[in-house]
């Protein structure tokens, strides 16, 4: 509980601060320690911070989650079927280009996609409903490319490191168990540690990772923090 005098009112020290945040302390760390370009809030004693400045305070990956998606176009009709540039231009990016390549979401698109044809000349032709789009742009925490600026995902729940070492799961079960709010949400790195990677009849990934794999994704995750 945050504590309280009669001159200073409520404050926190860092495990109480990284709780409120929903972070860990070495986060929470980071964060002061880069307070000059994030606007952290400055202690008020030298070991702890008013209550009141770090409930204000948004974490850069909310920043980036909330402008990524003031970004997307959210006309027309959630039925509608839309083509790939049409998913470029209402996902924020300048040309198809942008889009696909190593952009990270354009992975996350190619397994949900809604309707797959073939051209005259033999070519693929893919199409999303604009409502899929929009899950996809909600559930992920900036995963565009590089050269977009926008952070990794971050996973947002809690670890779950229970059950069978050897049980394969899917991705639902997968982002569950990395704390991700969604499948979509996962990361390259996750998908390329699958343990099981197999294609449909419509080219979509069906991936199956071990738990033991998924944990050691957690050690090493919780490493590099």
């Amino acid at each position: 509980m945050p504590t309280r005098d009669a001159h200073s009112g409520n404050h926190v020290g860092r495990t109480q601060a990284a709780a409120m945040l929903g972070i860990s302390v070495s986060h929470l760390d980071l964060l002061y320690g880069e307070r000059a370009t994030n606007g952290f809030p400055e202690r008020v004693d030298g070991t702890r911070w008013r209550a009141d400045d770090i409930a204000a305070f948004q974490l850069p990956r909310d920043k980036a989650r909330r402008a990524a998606s003031a970004a997307v176009d959210r006309s027309g009709d959630p039925d509608e079927l839309v083509n790939t540039t049409t998913v470029a231009r209402m996902l924020g990016y300048q040309s198809v280009d942008s889009l696909q390549g190593r952009n990270r979401i354009w992975p996350l698109l190619l397994e949900r996609v809604d309707d797959e044809s073939l051209t005259p000349t033999g070519r693929k032709r893919r199409r999303w409903k604009r409502r899929t789009v929009w899950d996809i742009a909600d559930s992920r925490t900036g995963q565009g490319a590089p050269h977009t600026g926008r952070p990794p995902a971050t996973p947002h729940g809690h670890p779950d490191r229970s059950g069978d070492p050897d049980e394969l799961v899917g991705t639902a079960e997968a982002a569950r168990v990395l704390g991700y709010n969604h499948p979509t949400a996962l990361p390259d790195d996750v998908l390329r540690q699958a343990d099981e990677d197999t294609a449909g009849p419509k080219g979509r990934h069906r991936r199956k990772w071990k738990r033991a794999t998924l944990w050691t994704i957690l050690d090493r995750s919780e490493q590099r923090r």
